[in-house]
C-alpha cells in the first residue's frame, strides 16, 4: 500500500469518527410549515396587515406560513401561547406592544414581557379614536363626557379588550372627570365596532376598524386618542389638543418565544423586514391609517424594556394596578 493511499484511509477514518461525535448538524430552516399566531379575530387591522405581511414574506420562505387567529382575553391568550411555544422558529406571533407591557400590571398573566419573547420586528403603530353613532346627540368629546358624568353607569363602551391601550385611555378620562361607565370587552376591533353599529354599546374606543363607517356617515369620530391627527379626518383633534394630557402609542410587531436560534431569527428577520418595506404593505398601512414604524430586534427589545416601567406607573396611577406574583 502506498503512503498516500494509507494517509487517505487514516484521514477518512478520522473524519468519520469526528462526525460521529459531533452530533447532527443544524437543519436548514424551515423544514415544515411555520405558524403565525394573531391575537385578535379576523378582519381587524391586526389580522389584515399580518396576513399581507405573511403573504409577502412567503416569497422567501420555502415552506408555507400558516396564519392562525387566537383571540381571547383581550389578546392575552395568544401572547401566553407564544411564550410557552417551543423556540424552534415554527411558532411566531404578531404581538401587541400594549398587551405585552400593560396587561401584566392589570392582571395575572402567564408571561414576562422582558424574559419570555424573542422580539424580531416592530412594523407599525395603530391610530385610535373614540366613535359614537352618527345619530347620537354628542357632537364633541366634552358633550359625551358631560353626559356620562351626569348619568352614572348608563354609558357603555366597547374595545378590543380589557388592558388594551384604548381601554386605559377611556379609564383615564373616567378618573379625570369622575365618570362611572361600563366597559364591554370584545374579541377584536371588528367585534368592538360591530357592537356599536348594532346598538349594543353607546361608544367604541378602538383602532381604525371604524374608518369606513365614519366615512359612510354611520359613525361619528369624536376624538383621536393617538399623538397626531388622522389624515383622513384632519378636523378631528387629538386628546392633547382638546386639553387632556394623554396619548395612546401602541403597535403590532413580530416575535417568537425566548431562546430562538440566532440563525433562525436572522432568516425570519430578513424575510419579514423585506416584506414590511414593500410598497403594497405600506399602501395598506396608509389605507388603514396605521403609521409605518421600523424597529429592528435590538431596538424592539430596548422599546419593550423602556415601556414596561412606564406602563406599570401608568396603570398604578389609574388605580388599576395588579402586581403579578413572580
Amino acid at each position: 500500500m502506498s503512503d498516500s493511499r494509507f494517509l487517505r484511509i487514516v484521514l477518512g477514518s478520522l473524519l468519520l469518527v469526528c462526525l460521529a461525535f459531533a452530533g447532527p448538524a443544524f437543519a436548514a430552516y424551515p423544514e415544515k410549515p411555520v405558524n403565525l399566531l394573531i391575537p385578535y379575530g379576523g378582519g381587524g387591522s391586526t389580522d389584515v396587515t399580518a396576513r399581507m405581511l405573511a403573504n409577502l414574506a412567503q416569497k422567501d420562505f420555502p415552506k408555507p406560513i400558516v396564519v392562525v387567529n387566537k383571540p381571547g382575553g383581550g389578546g392575552v391568550l395568544m401572547h401566553e401561547l407564544l411564550a410557552q411555544a417551543k423556540p424552534d422558529g415554527y411558532t411566531l406571533g404578531i404581538v401587541s406592544t400594549g398587551v405585552l407591557t400593560r396587561t401584566p400590571f392589570l392582571r395575572k398573566v402567564r408571561y414576562d414581557p422582558e424574559k419570555d419573547f424573542t422580539y424580531i420586528l416592530l412594523y407599525a403603530l395603530w391610530q385610535y379614536g373614540l366613535v359614537v353613532q352618527a345619530d347620537s346627540p354628542w357632537k364633541t368629546l366634552d358633550e359625551f363626557l358631560d353626559y356620562a358624568k351626569a348619568n352614572p353607569g348608563k354609558v357603555t363602551y366597547s374595545t378590543a379588550g380589557t388592558g388594551s391601550a384604548q381601554y386605559l385611555a377611556m379609564e383615564y378620562l373616567a378618573q379625570l372627570k369622575g365618570i362611572k361607565w361600563t366597559h364591554i370587552p370584545c374579541k377584536g376591533g371588528i367585534a368592538a365596532v360591530t357592537a356599536l353599529l348594532g346598538g349594543h354599546v353607546m361608544a367604541c374606543a378602538q383602532a381604525t376598524e371604524w374608518k369606513p363607517y365614519v366615512e359612510s356617515g354611520q359613525l361619528r369620530l369624536l376624538a383621536v386618542l393617538g399623538g397626531q391627527r388622522i389624515p383622513a379626518f384632519p378636523k378631528v383633534k387629538t386628546l392633547k389638543e382638546l386639553g387632556y394630557d394623554y396619548e395612546v402609542i401602541s403597535g403590532p410587531g413580530l416575535a417568537g418565544p425566548a431562546g430562538m436560534p440566532p440563525e433562525v431569527v436572522a432568516f425570519i428577520t430578513k424575510a419579514f423586514t423585506k416584506a414590511a418595506h414593500e410598497k403594497e404593505f405600506l399602501d395598506l398601512l396608509n389605507k388603514l391609517e396605521m403609521l409605518p414604524f421600523d424597529l429592528n430586534k435590538a431596538q424592539f427589545e430596548a422599546y419593550i424594556k423602556k415601556s414596561v416601567p412606564e406602563k406599570r406607573k401608568l396603570v398604578n396611577s389609574l388605580g388599576l394596578g395588579y402586581e403579578q406574583s413572580k
